[in-house]
């Protein structure tokens, strides 16, 4: 059994997820929130006249997850403080009501501007943003960041046993990498290996065993040297 600490993603462009907004202004789209670009100008809520004092986005899970924080990534418009005075983060409860998974959050104005809220990990299918315009004002966003709970992947990259036409190699150590083995054919000899952890992969070349973690961070190669009995 493979044991592996849980860590967070970014949730948002996964498959099924949806986005929507109480105002979008012609010719951008919520869509652009979630494409992973932290620069480019994808949502606005401008309009001509008076603004709106709010604004909110929302983000729709297909299936319950476990959000821990929310990043959002504002887009700096031209010299404006296209910014709003503060935000929050609300999540759907089980009841299906809105209800404030943070306090409302000051918004800067200086620099890469991106309001970065953790929160107590809850299990949901909906988070929103709810955002508190600057008087007069409006909002540019790059790209909103749901992260939620995600399983751990391992780095292990040691094998568990190697086998010579069957027969496992005596005295096996995952941290030793070199082995002479003894056998009547060496070369039609079959060279096996399993890996420690179920989810790394295991390429055999001839006397050559590479073993790659799951997360592709690590590899450990073994040789297997077959000689003639």
């Amino acid at each position: 059994m493979q044991v592996t600490a849980p860590t967070e993603r970014n949730a948002s462009p996964d498959t099924g997820v949806t986005v929507g907004a109480t105002y979008t202004e012609s010719g951008y789209s919520t869509a652009g929130l979630r494409n992973g670009n932290r620069t480019e100008k994808a949502w606005s809520n401008w309009r001509s006249g008076t603004k709106n004092p709010s604004d909110t986005i929302t983000y729709t899970f297909p299936a319950a997850r476990d959000v821990t924080r929310v990043a959002t990534w504002f887009y700096r418009d031209g010299s404006n403080i296209s910014f709003p005075s503060s935000l929050k983060v609300q999540v759907l409860d089980a009841a299906g009501a809105w209800v404030d998974a943070s306090a409302d959050v000051p918004v800067g104005t200086e620099g890469t501007v991106v309001a970065d809220v953790p929160i107590q990990p809850v299990s949901t299918t909906g988070v929103r943003v709810v955002m508190t315009m600057r008087p007069g004002g409006y909002t540019t966003i790059s790209e909103i960041e749901v992260y939620a709970k995600a399983p751990g992947v391992s780095s292990d990259a040691a094998a568990a046993s190697i086998a010579v036409d069957g027969v496992p190699v005596v005295g096996f150590d995952p941290d030793v990498t070199e082995y002479r083995v003894v056998t009547s054919q060496p070369r039609k000899a079959v060279v096996t290996a399993t890996s420690r952890d179920p989810y790394a992969t295991v390429a055999v070349d001839k006397g050559v065993v590479t073993v790659t973690s799951e997360d592709g961070t690590a590899t450990r190669t073994y040789t297997v040297k077959l000689v003639r009995r």
